[in-house]
């Protein structure tokens, strides 16, 4: 038995490895016809692709963030802040700015 699913692991392995080679190929060729198209064409074969991979994702999401709990208290700003003061996040260090500021700088580089 044992025999049997180690050629059987193997052979997933050799179709995964194949796949991954033909995606490569595809893409490859998707870019070059992507260059022939106008910035309308262009733009609409994004939207459609973006579209579909949205499509593909959003039973894992939804099955990742399950259900809203309908008791689940919402929190006031105040609420939350003295929250933050008691988990010791001090309103002054301004850590969320911070790393919003941090993050753009980063992305203009």
């Amino acid at each position: 038995m044992v025999p049997t699913i180690t050629k059987l692991i193997i052979k997933v392995e050799q179709l995964e490895w194949d796949l991954a080679e033909v995606k490569k190929e595809l893409v490859k060729l998707q870019a070059s016809e992507m260059k022939s198209l106008t910035p309308e064409e262009r733009a609409a074969a994004y939207s459609a692709r973006t579209r579909a991979q949205n499509e593909r994702l959003h039973p894992s999401i939804k099955k990742a963030l399950g259900k809203p709990d309908p008791d689940a208290k919402t929190l006031t700003a105040e609420e939350l802040q003295q929250l933050q003061l008691e988990e010791g996040v001090k309103p002054e260090d301004n850590i969320g700015s911070r790393a919003i500021i941090e993050e753009r700088e980063r992305r203009s580089e």
